[in-house]
Formats: structure tokens, sequence, C-alpha cells
């Protein structure tokens, strides 16, 4: 089955989560692949704007459509927080499957208006659109010596009537709200307000819901938000880029190869026990 809406169901009837990572070169983009294939998960690709940029979106979407048809698994291309409603367009022309239309630091009305135009355009290739109302704070980048609450205090939390309204007006097919998660790895896993999740799934209950920030969120968290909140997409980027960077750093600094692929296979399989991790706490593993 190659529809995402399929597997977002599937997941919301039995109560796990599909992964979604960032894929910022073809390491990357094999160590994902190969863990969805060994633990037979389906999967989501994601590429952000920067990342997009160093592939390029049509390269990028023949990438993954190689590997779909070589592995035979079902693997989703989404445009990761996008701020920009061309490249959110051009990015349906290219074909990806989901939108990440990111209009959480507009003005609200704005917000809308712009979510709305790109809904339009995604739901006449039958691709799917989510938006976010709540900026999201923090980055990939590596935040370990700093404490989470120091970020979750420049976010404004969700409201569930926003969100009713935001749904309502932009039609859009999955909300990433913020409950206290936020990007990045910090000292301790943030504090997710679980009990916020409840009434914002319950006050849209056919809208799937995404929880961004998935690297640094404690499995006591991850599960909870799957089991009681209805999440069926869960963000993963940082811990892939720090797995990358520290193991290519020891491979580089402890050989004379020359040969850039000759040393990649550690960083590979490292990036892909972090996804088959991952994989493993989001319940995902044998769904396909």
């Amino acid at each position: 089955m190659n529809d995402i809406k399929y597997y977002f169901e599937k997941a919301k009837q039995e109560k796990f989560a599909v992964g979604a990572f960032n894929a910022a070169n073809i390491e990357t983009l094999k160590a994902i692949v190969g863990a969805a294939f060994e633990l037979k998960s389906p999967v989501i690709i994601e590429a952000s704007a920067g990342e997009v940029s160093y592939i390029g979106d049509k390269e990028l979407r023949a990438l993954v459509d190689v590997y779909k048809e070589r592995f035979n698994i079902p693997i989703f291309l989404n445009l990761d927080h996008s701020h920009d409603i061309q490249a959110s367009f051009e990015a349906i022309d290219a074909g990806y499957d989901l939108i990440h239309f990111d209009g959480g630091e507009l003005e609200f009305t704005l917000n809308i208006e712009q979510t709305k135009q790109v809904v339009e355009k995604a739901h006449l290739s039958n691709l799917i659109v989510e938006g976010e109302i709540d900026h999201i704070q923090g980055s990939s980048d590596d935040h370990r010596q700093t404490d989470a609450r120091d970020m979750q205090k420049l976010g404004s939390y969700t409201k569930p009537e926003q969100a009713l309204d935001f749904v309502t007006k932009t039609k859009v097919d999955i909300l990433a709200s913020f409950i206290g998660n936020v990007h990045g790895i910090y000292k301790e896993s943030p504090i997710l307000d679980l009990e916020l999740l409840k009434q914002i799934s319950s006050i849209i209950p056919y809208t799937y819901l995404s929880l961004h920030g998935g690297s640094g969120i404690s499995a006591q968290y991850i599960t909870g938000a799957i089991q009681s909140g209805n999440i069926v997409k869960i963000n993963v980027n940082s811990e892939l880029r720090i797995t990358f960077k520290e193991t290519l750093t020891t491979e580089v600094n402890n050989t004379d190869e020359i040969a850039v692929y000759k040393f990649m296979g550690p960083v590979i399989d490292s990036v892909k026990q972090v996804v088959m991790d991952k994989m493993q706490l989001f319940g995902s593993v044998g769904k396909i």
C-alpha cells in the first residue's frame, strides 16, 4: 500500500506513529531506508528548505522513487517546515507526498490565508498538507548544554479552540501543535503537556496530529502522545545529524583512506541504528 493516508489511519487506529526522518545526503537516506526495510516499517523522508536546496527537489524525489522500487516498501517524501508558498508549490509539482507549510510565525489570519492556498493546490493532486499555528521553538542544532525549559518559555502553547478554527478554515490534513515539544536535543527531555494534547485531539478528531522535536523527547512522553493524543507522525532530525557527525569524525580521525565511500559504512550503520530505535519506540515495526 503506497498511500500515506492509509498508514496515518492505520496508525491512529492501532496506536503507533510513522517516523519522519530528515535526509541531507545519500548516506542518511540509505540509513533511513535500510532501517525501514529491515524492520518492515512505513517511513517518511523529510527534507527542509536547506536540504532541498542542497540535493534538489526533483533529484530527491527521484532518489526516493529508486529506493521505493528497489526495496518495495512504502517510503513517503515530505517537504519539512516550508515557509514559502512558491517553494511549497514547487514541491507539489515535483510530486512530493506531503507538504508541511509552516506559517507558525505569521499573523494568524495571514497564516490561514497562505496555508489555505497550499492546501487547495495540494489537494488537487491528492497530496496531504501539514499546518502549524504556534511556532515550535528550537532548532536541529546541538543544544545538549541548554535546559529545555528555557527554550519552552519562548513558545506559545497551542489553544484547542484556535486549532479548531485553523483546521476548519484551512482544511489541513495534519496539525503540528506546540505542547512543550522543542526542536533539538537538550540536557533533559522537555516535559510535554499531554492533557493539552488530549484536548486538541478531542476538538479536531478527524485531523491527524504530528509531534515535532522527536529527537529529544523521552520514551514516556512519546508513548503517552501516541496512546492518548492520536499522534501519527513524529519528526526526528537532530539525533541523526549528531550521530552522523560524531561517527564521521571518529572514522576520519582513524583512517588514512581517501576514498570516502570506504569509511562511510560505520557512519551509515550508526544513523541506521538511531532510526531503528525510533521505529521500535514509535511502534511502527512490522506495520507494512
